[in-house]
């Protein structure tokens, strides 16, 4: 029997066994003894496929690494075929081999940082799933900048693994990890959930183009695998005119240490047992999970408190001036939140504006000749620019006109530190209870999500913002 066979006998028991499960009047015994029979027959075929699906990848490999130059049409797969591209890589080796010392931390930086690239290469070429150019572009950056975020990425590339995984959120009740091999369920965080693949993570993939949320496109983004991201900032060295044979001053610099702790963040979706069984629901939920996510942290980034397990938002950490008159928001304000910001901040190629859209619009209606003074583009949608700077929207800032509201901040956003702890994971809940009820099972299930994320500002005076007075 060759791998094609064992693969659609392996469908075909899968679907009898969905048969049995969905028929409530099959006799219980018999249903029993038949179902023990097509398991132990899907486990002797699963030990026949896997060292020959080793063996096709194994042949695939050699026939990529030494095709020729000349272009051909590519075929479609076997049924059960291992499906990799067809180009010439990097190196002629798996990424993926050894993976025990990836795992262990034994393997070194510079090798480790290779066989990611070579996995990111691996996983946009062959196309099993929307990869556009500029997450591959993002990840490949991210590799190459952490020794331990190329180890994720290679811990969570594989194919195997994303199979796995998009089988566990089709059907996580029938999910059996011994299916996948070693490879595959050696990867998850256990009890802890599912990491998602990197072709899938937020944390990875969201580049600053794609992102509605303006902080991440203007401000500095690091990432860590580690509790904590540490950095130095200083106000700089002065220096001086001085008589010959002075002696020289002390210019020395004054550091201070920026010390960031990325918060846990989660997100919570759940229904009934039929709403979830009549739906494609869980294979949905990577993209659900990561615009929650971006909602979430867009809200935080603007106003957060800074305190507890908030991130500090731009606008709470920004130094403050009021308007000139009470309730009032005019032209002289916009030049005067301007002006406040220092020429060291004020000429960084990061300095921007971000406010909420009903000011965006207040200040657009400010010049009436056709945008000179204030917008660089006034036929478009959201105005480009402001003052010859950048604008942003963001709709968690206010939209008030009460004393103290705060509604326009400018500010070098370079000095506004976001910190992703690289990874997101999810984990499935089969069995709701309601406290109200003596926690008696709601006949309800749930995935729950959850991800690491810190934000702060590094020098308050480099942001400025416009107060209500």
């Amino acid at each position: 029997m060759n791998l094609r066979d064992i693969t659609t006998r392996q469908e075909a028991i899968r679907s009898e066994l969905r048969s049995i499960e969905d028929n409530p009047d099959a006799h219980e015994e018999h249903d029993v003894d038949y179902t023990d029979t097509l398991i132990d027959e899907y486990k002797t075929l699963e030990e026949r496929r896997i060292p020959l699906a080793q063996r096709a990848q194994e042949k695939n490999l050699i026939l990529a690494a030494y095709k020729e130059d000349t272009p051909t049409e590519p075929s479609e797969p076997e049924p059960g075929e291992v499906k990799f591209p067809t180009q010439v890589f990097r190196n002629k080796r798996d990424p993926w081999d050894d993976m025990a010392a990836v795992r262990t931390d034994t393997m070194r930086a510079s090798e480790v940082k290779e066989r990611a690239l070579d996995s990111i290469e691996w996983v946009s070429r062959a196309q099993r799933v929307d990869f556009p150019d500029d997450h591959a572009e993002n990840a490949t950056q991210l590799a190459q900048r952490s020794k331990g975020i190329a180890a994720h990425i290679l811990r969570t590339g594989e194919q195997g693994y994303y199979d796995a995984f998009m089988d566990y959120v089709r059907d996580p009740e029938g999910w059996h990890p011994e299916q996948y091999g070693e490879r595959a369920t050696t990867l998850s965080t256990a009890s802890l959930g599912f990491a998602l693949p990197f072709v899938l993570d937020p944390t990875i993939i969201l580049s600053n183009s794609g992102s509605a949320n303006p902080y991440r496109q203007i401000s500095r983004v690091e990432q860590t695998t580690s509790n904590t991201w540490n950095g130095v900032t200083s106000a700089g060295v002065n220096a001086a005119f001085m008589s010959e044979a002075s002696a020289a001053t002390d210019a020395s610099p004054t550091l201070s240490q920026v010390q960031i702790t990325p918060q846990r963040a989660v997100a919570w979706v759940f229904g009934s047992y039929e709403s979830l069984e009549d739906t494609n629901f869980g294979v949905q939920l990577p993209k659900l999970f990561a615009d929650a996510k971006d909602r979430l942290e867009e809200s935080a980034f603007a106003t957060g408190a800074g305190t507890g397990v908030i991130p500090q938002g731009a606008m709470t950490a920004a130094t403050t001036g009021n308007t000139a008159a009470a309730t009032a928001f005019a032209v002289a304000d916009v030049y005067t939140l301007q002006g406040r910001l220092g020429p060291r901040f004020r000429q960084s190629p990061n300095v921007a504006w971000v406010s909420n859209l009903a000011y965006i619009n207040r200040t657009r209606q400010f010049d009436t000749a056709g945008g000179s003074s204030f917008w660089a583009n006034l036929g478009q949608d959201t105005p480009e620019r402001l003052l010859g700077k950048p604008i942003y929207e963001s709709s968690s800032l206010s939209t008030g006109t009460a004393t103290g509201s705060l509604v326009l901040l400018f500010g070098d956003f370079s000095q506004y530190i976001i910190v992703d702890r690289i990874g997101m994971s999810v984990r499935y809940n089969d069995m709701l209870s309601s406290a109200a009820t003596a926690n008696l099972p709601t006949g309800e299930a749930g995935w729950y999500a959850f991800w690491r994320v810190g934000a702060k500002a590094a020098v308050a005076t480099a942001l400025q913002a416009l107060r209500i007075q």
